[in-house]
């Protein structure tokens, strides 16, 4: 088997090539110009989602394609990620259906999901996002990109769909909540202790991309990819053992941001401009859900094989190493 993995060169992306090289799978991994592989024995493809000329280059002579090129951003105007995460996917998904491509993969996000009041379940029935413009370009791009997907699969194309949870993994400062800062001796979490993260260690994702790959049951149906719902507080603990940092955490009133992200958007939107965060991005911020992954494990067989303490564990010894741009770097997940 030969697969086609755009975004190769992505966080997400390099985990599913090497993961499918292990498996012993070929892989052609597409990629801008400049851009590296992080992974000996992919056959390099360079090219663009946004050029459909060097996407139907890239697909002839496979048999599997995995979508997982995105633009992945806070900033940037609608264009740009129309262009490459609604557009790019459906260049990708009719490219592979002309060159009778016989399972593709798409990558989507769990921002497609709505959800509608703290402490749901979400399952792949519950509906998508009713508001996604108010949370960012790149969650209404992703969701747009999800229903191009399966309207697809509707039409015959043999896709897939897989909407992982908060990606993390080796190479990169783990989030520590869905929103957070850092104050010195200080991380502000715009959380409740009680808040669920729908946490998703990048090699499990990669394994359930591996899995979809080869079920053909799995064709036409949508999964949620999501390891553990823990805790924020529990999750806080979990962090400080693997960091080995001394810094404290500081509970941020949530009502309190919520009121103020509310009269700041519309003073904002007074002045004809959008605001620097919305009242629908800290309310999806701070309200709960479960991710129930039952399909996933009935349909493809998929079992995380790495915990979350063990995954903490394996990132932050990746950032201790000599040479680690990012060993000492914070990040702030907006998701």
């Amino acid at each position: 088997m030969t697969v086609l993995v755009t975004g190769a060169s992505g966080f997400l992306g390099r985990a599913i090539t090497r993961c499918l090289l292990r498996n012993g799978v070929a892989v052609r991994a597409l990629i801008r110009p400049g851009r590296g592989v992080d992974a000996a024995g992919a056959e390099v493809c360079e090219g663009d989602v946004c050029d459909a000329a060097s996407v139907a280059r890239a697909v002839q002579g496979v048999e599997g394609v995995v979508h997982a090129a995105a633009r992945v951003a806070t900033t940037g105007a609608w264009e740009e990620f129309a262009e490459v995460n609604v557009r790019g996917t459906r260049r990708v998904i009719g490219a592979a259906v002309a060159a009778g491509v016989r399972c593709i993969v798409h990558v989507s996000s769990l921002s497609v999901y709505a959800v509608p009041a703290d402490g749901v379940t979400v399952t792949e029935e519950t509906p998508y996002e009713s508001e996604a413009e108010a949370r960012g370009h790149y969650s209404r791009s992703k969701l747009a990109a999800d229903r191009a997907a399966l309207h697809s699969a509707r039409q015959g194309a043999p896709v897939v769909v897989l909407r992982p949870g908060v990606l993390y993994g080796p190479g990169k400062r783990p989030p520590l909540a869905r929103q957070s800062v850092s104050a010195g001796p200080f991380r502000l979490l715009l959380a409740r202790p009680g808040y669920i993260l729908p946490l998703a260690y990048v090699d499990n994702v990669a394994d359930a991309v591996a899995l979809a790959l080869r079920c053909e049951a799995a064709v036409g149906q949508a999964f949620t990819i999501v390891d553990e719902n823990v805790r924020q507080a529990e999750y806080v603990e979990q962090y400080r053992t693997a960091c080995a940092e001394g810094w404290r955490a500081l509970w941020v009133p949530v009502g309190a941001v919520a009121v103020a992200a509310l009269v700041a958007e519309r003073t904002f939107r007074l002045l004809r401009r959008r605001p620097p965060v919305t009242y629908h991005q800290v309310r999806r911020a701070t309200w709960s859900a479960t991710y129930d992954c039952t399909r996933a494990r009935r349909v493809l067989g998929w079992q995380p094989a790495v915990s979350v303490a063990e995954g903490l564990r394996r990132t932050f010894d990746s950032l201790r190493r000599p040479g680690s741009a990012t060993a000492t770097a914070a990040m702030v997940s907006a998701t």
